[in-house]
């Protein structure tokens, strides 16, 4: 197995750093769209899309975020597991306690997901 070179690491730091900042805005957008109340129309559906795309991948990826040179399929893997595992998580969380916000949810998916997302946008590893 041989050492990835300076510029291959470089380049996979670089994509890392975009990923982080993409999920970072797909979060905002997703949480002001949101609060605005968007329900249907083209606006409806970008809504659906990109909240659908953060909750499935921003917590991951902040998770994923902290794997040091690890190949990119094993980062992609963790992102989209984590992700679907936080979602459904706080899904069954919801249902259990009776307490259905999903607005509330996404807001904390959030605040939990995108200090670490821009940790990771900055100090990419």
């Amino acid at each position: 197995m041989s050492m990835p070179s300076a510029a291959e690491l470089t380049r996979a730091r670089m994509a890392r750093r975009v990923v982080a900042l993409v999920l970072v805005l797909a979060g905002l957008l997703a949480c002001a769209l949101s609060l605005l109340n968007v329900t249907g129309g083209v606006v409806g559906n970008l809504r659906f899309l990109v909240t659908t795309a953060f909750l499935l991948l921003g917590p991951g990826w902040a998770a994923a975020g902290f794997l040091r040179r690890a190949p990119a399929a094993h980062v992609w893997l963790l992102t989209i597991g984590t992700g679907v595992a936080a979602t459904l998580l706080v899904g069954q969380i919801m249902v259990s306690t009776g307490w259905w916000h999903p607005a509330g949810a996404l807001y904390l998916m959030t605040v939990i997901s995108v200090p670490f997302l821009l940790r990771h946008a900055v100090v990419a590893q």
